[in-house]
């Protein structure tokens, strides 16, 4: 061949191969043309390519500079189902279809990674190869450049082959080695392998668990050196010692002591040999099983049936253990036996109605059968006759139970004889108590029916009472209002006349002079009366309450105190309402509010005050608030005229009145009125 140039394909861990390329490769002066795809179609590879490539026993695919197949050898045909006249100048992808065989994702182009770094990519495992029907093949591949002899990239060449067989082999083997160490590692007894030196070669989990060691603390340690040599036991180690020559193994073997960090315990040790497989030596299997538990439970269980034995013997009830397929006794306490007055002998090997349970064997076998049916029967007074002709009654409690395999059916009899006649005379004694009962109910309800006339009566009487109250209140303030008008109509004119008069007889005096000075001090001394006989109307009777109503009548009623006594008051009401309330209401809140300011001008000393006038739909209230001295509103309270005329003042109307005073400065005073629907009226 002509125009020949060497070509170097290298692969990762293989020696460099050298061949002849023929003028196909090369163009325009030794120089690839890449472009060229039409005319290089059109001459194919040289013989030496064949026979370099093709009888390769691994799949080959060569390419291009550009990725595109050049040439495919006939195992890459099988194994991919594409011919190469098919594939001739299609991308790689089209052909090499590869799959990550664990997250089934796209594969990177081999080709094109070769390519771009130039150098060559080793085999890789875990790829799954899509062949052009869809089937599967488990790939190892890898890819090298094609140099020309300047050393430039011309092509690339990939290998690579089926190891699906060979991947299923390990993976059994990898399986069947994880499934035995799955096995030995989950097993709950402590196991581990001996060599025949009898060191430890290795051990589960559970082991280094149970005895609190490490692997590197136990491993190709002596055996009979672990721990605090809890395991040199001359028997024990001349029975590992015959394992392995005479292929023998032990059951059972008991070891009792006290294991460092563990206490007292009860081991239980069986060996096996594991034979030699491959280039491993035979090894010894020994397991090691903490029987402790187990001991004291079969322990606990000897106890508990003594402790059985002993309860069945001295139990105060009579028990009877019977088989439920003969349905004949086995075994009868002594409680029982005293109480039939027979010996065990007479009742085992008997059925229950033979005894005197049951009146014959039909009813014994209704019984059995209903036990049989629910498990459980109970009789609460059955007669029995007992072996000296007595006549008693009994509890009869039968149920079934198992023990181990073996069901059993246990007779608990109770002699009641007594309690049945102390049930007789309870009931004797109920039927007495209830017709004395029945007799003190009358008794009571004529008591009652009495006290129910007495307490009608007295209501009646304290109906009449406050009433009675009511009225004097009505006839009082009547009384006050026409004093009061009188006061001011009559004794208020007269007044103004001798003030008008003595100013008359003053204007006609010399001044200055004795006399004028006298009449000067009558006429200021008229005035001084006429104000206090406007007070005393006032206090006795304010106009303003019938004329404009509770907070008019308060506001200036306030406002007077308030100039009296130097004292400052703070007044709220509820403002303009076109709604009176009833006069009773009115005269008692007026009243309540009058004696509070008098107490605190007599006894507070206080420098302000707060009266507060407050109305809700169901309720009127008003709060007299001082800043002055207090006192003990609990034991004073009680006995203050005041205070009890406050009282029964918001009593006759429903209302009730707080006081609230104490160590701390300051007194409050509550009135608390309902009000009816009814209450309310249109002002007079």
């Amino acid at each position: 061949m002509s125009g020949c140039s060497r070509v170097s394909i290298r692969f990762v861990g293989h020696e460099e191969i050298l061949v002849a390329a023929g003028s196909t490769l090369m163009r325009d002066g030794g120089k690839h043309d890449p472009m060229s795809l039409d005319q290089e179609l059109l001459h194919p590879p040289g013989e030496w390519i064949q026979a370099a490539l093709a009888g390769i026993g691994a799949a080959t695919i060569v390419t291009d500079a550009l990725g595109r197949v050049r040439f495919m050898n006939s195992v890459a045909e099988f194994m991919t189902g594409w011919s190469q006249g098919e594939t001739r100048g299609q991308p790689l992808a089209v052909v090499f279809r590869i799959e990550n065989e664990t997250t089934r994702l796209s594969v990177t182009d081999p080709v094109a990674d070769v390519l771009v770094a130039g150098t060559a990519i080793a085999l890789s495992d875990h790829t799954v190869l899509i062949a052009r029907n869809g089937t599967e093949l488990r790939i190892d591949h890898g890819a090298a450049p094609v140099r020309d002899a300047a050393g430039s990239v011309v092509g690339a060449v990939v290998i690579f082959c089926d190891v699906s067989e060979r991947q299923r082999l390990v993976q059994g083997v990898e399986d069947a080695r994880a499934f035995a160490e799955g096995i030995v590692q989950t097993v709950r007894e402590p196991l581990v392998v001996l060599d025949a030196g009898l060191r430890v070669r290795t051990a589960n989990r559970s082991f280094y668990r149970t005895f609190r060691v490490t692997p590197s603390e136990t491993e190709g340690e002596f055996f009979f050196e672990l721990g605090n040599r809890q395991w040199d036991i001359p028997r024990l180690r001349e029975l590992l010692e015959q394992i392995l020559p005479r292929d023998s193994h032990f059951d059972d073997f008991a070891v009792e002591y006290e294991f460092e960090g563990l206490g007292f315990r009860s081991m239980v040790l069986n060996a096996r040999c594991l034979p030699a497989a491959g280039r491993r030596p035979a090894l010894i299997l020994l397991a090691i099983e903490d029987a402790t538990e187990r001991r004291r439970a079969a322990e606990a269980l000897t106890l508990s049936e003594t402790r059985y034995r002993r309860l069945f013997e001295t139990a105060q009830d009579g028990i009877l253990l019977v088989a439920p397929d003969t349905r004949r006794i086995f075994d009868a306490n002594p409680f029982l036996t005293d109480l039939l007055g027979a010996s065990r002998t007479d009742l085992v090997g008997k059925e229950l109605w033979e005894i005197g349970l049951f009146r014959d064997i039909e009813s014994n076998k209704g019984a059995f059968r209903t036990l049989q049916e629910k498990g459980y029967i109970r009789y609460d007074d059955l007669p029995l006759r007992t072996h000296d002709d007595r006549s008693i009654e009994v509890e009869f409690v039968s149920n079934v139970y198992n023990v181990g395999d073996t069901r059993v059916i246990q007779c608990n009899i109770r002699d009641v004889t007594d309690r049945k006649l102390a049930e007789d005379a309870l009931r004797a004694a109920h039927a007495g108590l209830e017709l004395r009962v029945m007799e003190r109910t009358a008794e009571l309800a004529q008591s009652n029916a009495t006290l129910k006339e007495e307490i009608a009566r007295r209501e009646v009487a304290e109906s009449e009472q406050r009433a009675l109250q009511q009225q004097l209140t009505t006839v009082q303030e009547d009384e006050r209002r026409r004093i009061a008008r009188e006061l001011h109509d009559q004794m208020g004119q007269h007044l103004t006349a001798l003030g008008l008069g003595l100013k008359v007889v003053k204007d006609a005096t010399p001044d200055p002079s004795p006399e004028r000075d006298r009449l000067q001090r009558l006429q200021s001394m008229t005035d001084t009366i006429g104000r206090e006989v406007h007070h005393l109307a006032l206090e006795l009777r304010p106009t303003a309450l019938d004329d404009f109503g509770l907070q008019a009548a308060l506001a200036n009623y306030a406002e007077g105190w308030s100039e009296r006594s130097g004292i400052e008051v703070d007044f709220h009401g509820p403002g303009p309402d076109d709604e009176r309330l009833p006069p009773p209401v009115e005269t008692a809140l007026y009243r309540v509010i009058q004696e509070a300011l008098t107490n605190i001008l007599k006894h507070a000393a206080a420098r302000r005050v707060s009266v507060v006038l407050q109305r809700s739909p169901g309720q009127i209230s008003a709060v007299v608030e001082d800043d002055g001295r207090g006192f003990d509103a609990d034991s004073v309270a009680e006995h203050r005229l005041g205070i009890l005329g406050m009282r029964e003042r918001v009593a006759l109307v429903g209302g009730t009145l707080t006081v609230e005073s104490g160590s701390r400065p300051g007194t409050t005073v509550i009135a608390r009125i309902p009000l009816q629907a009814s209450d309310r009226r249109r002002p007079q």
